[in-house]
């Protein structure tokens, strides 16, 4: 009999076959043998269930290490995640799964497998709320046969809400942890109530710790292929920044060597143009475009305004038409020097804008080197110039070599002309080179005032060509000299037109010195001297009252013929009661005698007294 039932063991008879073989024994044996035989089908049942448990339980191991290996080679994160749920859904035979990850401190459910809505995915549930939470916080299973009846955690409303459009019921949540970093939790679910036992918890612990590696083993290859594209994103901007480097170096090196060779403005352009194979062109300002950029004048104009406009901006971008207008500033110490421009018909490349950029300051520096050239060559001859005027050599042959050093011919007549404005001396100075004056003019400054050298023009010609400078200077022009004495005469001539121009309140006029009349006695000493002698012996008794008194005498009287002889209007002018201007009537009578009061000797007074006072404010001249 035993036999028997081990045959329909090994054969895998079900439990139904068992339980034929059974009622048929109990039906052919002897009452007293029933018993033998109930007991050894329970044996058999018994044994047959165990079989069978350990026939699941291989099978779900087998399933564990297929699945193992199968997440071994996955890679891509969320296939793998994807991958995970729908195992636990098979194993464990249930309606749903899904997989929650922590991120920072809330947990989101990533993937589900079996799901009615969507409501699942992407729920966010707080990190110790819900089963879930609990799941999470104590680190191990936990599961309930109801789970929205279930009184024992918080329900949250969202989460119940998504469990509610689920039909969840039964549901075993298990952590996914790897060397005690908690990650999340795996869950499984019935639409019906369900008590999980032992073997199944332990299935899907099992499952969730091979997913766990895997995961954490994605997460790492996710940053490491992050990292290595990290470093080789910046490898290639580094090989990028690199071969700029080495290109700027040599561009860098292009332009110094066109410097070193004396190449000036023209030829760093010409050096741009090369490099960027584009057309290049530098624009000192608005009005002086070159032919190559007439057909972009508009665009040309705007750049100009809009870099003076914003002087933080240094280069930028025009379109006009086809064309690209890349535009960079010339500076130096502030100072704008002009523009370098570049036309393409695409937008200009990287390397294209950073040759213009390193040209600038190249054209910056040559510009500069340029201008203090000009300059130190223009102060050298300001100085021979000036040299020449006020300190002739004493041989012909020193000042012959004065005047081919300051550039003139020591054989030709010069007219001298001397300006003086309030300010802006060097201004003046270009102002005045732009007149048309005969070839060989010299324009030279010295300390506040501009002198100018005209050869072939006489002093009328001179002032009928003048154009007055916007500073509006004072001009004296001298009779025409030659060689070094008299052009350092004609010099004194001019500037002391100037000063007598000045002193008569004259600022800002055009004067030749033959031109001033009576005053031109104020430009020799020989006239000065003659004055002073004049006024001594007509005014000598009244200027020793005056000192000896302290009486201004010699005030009242101009006073007195500057208003016509009018008594009131000069006691008014002088701020003095008529009486007292009738007291110093008396003493000018007195001392000069009444004669003075006759209309002509009267005229000749206040002539000698508007030219006293002219000589006092020229002092030394």
């Amino acid at each position: 009999m035993h036999e028997q039932w081990l045959q329909m063991l090994l054969t895998e008879a079900s439990t139904d076959e068992l339980i034929a073989h059974r009622d048929q024994l109990a039906e052919a044996a002897p009452p007293g043998a029933v018993h033998d035989i109930e007991q050894a089908a329970r044996s058999a049942l018994q044994l047959r269930s165990l079989l069978a448990q350990r026939r699941q339980r291989a099978t779900e191991l087998s399933a564990l290490n297929d699945i193992a290996t199968l997440l071994t080679t996955m890679h891509d994160h969320h296939a793998l995640l994807q991958e995970i749920v729908d195992q636990a859904k098979r194993l464990l035979g249930v309606d749903l799964s899904y997989l929650a990850l922590i991120h920072g401190d809330i947990l989101i459910i990533e993937v589900t497998s079996g799901a009615y809505t969507s409501q699942l995915l992407g729920l966010t549930v707080p990190f110790r709320e819900g089963l879930i939470g609990r799941v999470v916080e104590n680190s191990s299973p936990a599961w309930t046969p109801d789970y929205r009846n279930d009184p024992s955690f918080a329900h949250i409303g969202p989460a119940d809400d998504a469990a509610r459009a689920e039909n969840m019921r039964g549901l075993l949540a298990v952590p996914l942890q790897v060397d005690g970093k908690i990650l999340g939790a795996l869950c499984a679910c019935k639409r019906q109530e369900r008590r999980f036992g032992n073997e199944e918890v332990a299935l899907l612990s099992a499952l969730a710790a091979h997913a766990s590696v895997a995961i954490e083993n994605a997460r790492l290859l996710e940053q490491y292929r992050a990292t290595v594209a990290e470093v080789n994103a910046a490898n290639t901007e580094l090989a990028k920044r690199t071969a700029l480097l080495e290109q700027t170096l040599t561009w860098d090196r292009s332009l110094t060597q066109v410097v070193l060779r004396g190449g000036g403005v023209r030829e760093l352009v010409q050096e741009a143009s090369s490099s960027t194979r584009c057309p290049v062109f530098f624009v000192t300002g608005p009005a002086e475009i070159p032919s190559g950029l007439q057909h972009l004048r508009g665009s040309v104009v705007r750049a100009f305004e809009i870099l003076a406009a914003d002087r933080r901006e240094q280069a930028l971008t025009l379109i006009d038409g086809d064309q690209f207008l890349f535009a960079v500033e010339v500076r130096s110490a502030g100072d704008r020097l002009g523009v370098l421009f570049l036309t393409s018909r695409q937008d200009p490349t990287a390397a294209m804008r950073l040759v213009l950029e390193r040209s600038a300051p190249a054209v910056a520096l040559a510009l500069v080197g340029e201008r203090a050239a000009r300059e130190s060559t223009r102060r050298a001859r300001d100085a021979f110039l000036v040299d020449l005027i006020t300190r002739p050599a004493p041989t012909p042959a020193e000042v012959t070599g004065q005047f081919r050093l300051a550039g003139l011919n020591p054989d030709r007549s010069y007219t001298v002309v001397v300006a003086r404005p309030a300010d802006a001396v060097e201004r003046t100075r270009r102002s005045i080179g732009e007149i048309i004056f005969p070839p060989g003019t010299v324009v030279a400054e010295h300390g506040s005032r501009v002198i100018a050298m005209i050869p072939g023009m006489t002093p009328a010609e001179v002032a009928a060509a003048w154009v007055q400078p916007p500073e509006n200077p004072t001009v004296g022009i001298a009779d025409p000299a030659v060689g070094g004495e008299g052009l350092a005469r004609a010099y004194v001539e001019a500037q002391r037109t100037v000063d007598v121009l000045e002193t008569l309140g004259r600022e800002s006029q055009v004067e030749a010195a033959n031109s001033l009349g009576i005053y031109r006695i104020l430009l020799s000493r020989t006239g000065r001297d003659e004055l002073e002698m004049l006024t001594q012996r007509s005014l000598g008794p009244l200027l020793e009252e005056e000192t000896r008194r302290g009486v201004p005498l010699l005030d009242t009287l101009a006073s007195y013929l500057a208003h016509s002889c009018r008594h009131s209007a000069t006691a008014t002018a002088l701020a003095i009661h008529a009486n007292t201007l009738y007291q110093r009537l008396e003493s000018i009578d007195r001392l000069i005698g009444a004669e003075w009061r006759q209309p002509d000797q009267a005229l000749d007074l206040a002539l000698l007294i508007r030219l006293r006072a002219s000589v006092g404010k020229l002092g030394q001249i």
